[in-house]
């Protein structure tokens, strides 16, 4: 059997690597969004190059003014149907980060949950006078910064009418 330090040394071990593995988690999701967005950038600019250098050469052949207009028409109804699809595009990326992310904290949270109550059940089966200096210890840490917090929060400037 473990001793107390032991069991508590393990117990946030397991819940602090559990937290490094989430933050990795979605570091790997953050980072293949915004690889996606860069691609859809990327691809939306070698469209929008390509797409102004043959409007450039169509205009450039025009003969008439009648002709210059008819291509201008064109090329502008061609960049709204582009934008249309740049929008949908990145509504689609931002769909899928959003899902991402979503499964990214479903999951983690559930991990760190079980390992939370891992310790919970390390703490529960302390004998009481080891809990007491360290509830107090708990106690003027978290104590001291709510304090803080609530003197900051009372110390706003009012609101003029």
């Amino acid at each position: 059997m473990f001793s107390f330090s032991e069991q508590w040394a393990l117990a946030g071990k397991a819940l602090v690597e559990a937290q490094l593995i989430s933050a990795q988690a979605y570091a790997k999701a953050a980072y293949a969004s915004g690889a996606s967005v860069v691609d859809l950038q990327l691809d939306a600019a070698r469209t929008a190059l390509a797409a102004a250098t043959v409007a450039g050469n169509e205009l450039l052949s025009a003969k008439d003014p009648q002709a210059l207009l008819q291509l201008s028409r064109a090329q502008s109804q061609l960049a709204i149907e582009r934008i249309d699809a740049y929008g949908r595009q990145a509504k689609d990326v931002a769909q899928e980060t959003q899902e991402k992310f979503a499964s990214v904290t479903k999951g983690e949270f559930a991990a760190s949950r079980q390992k939370f109550d891992g310790l919970l059940q390390v703490v529960k089966q302390t004998p009481v006078p080891l809990i007491i200096p360290f509830n107090n210890f708990l106690k003027t840490t978290f104590g001291g910064a709510d304090e803080g917090y609530d003197k900051n929060k009372n110390t706003r400037p009012a609101r003029r009418v």
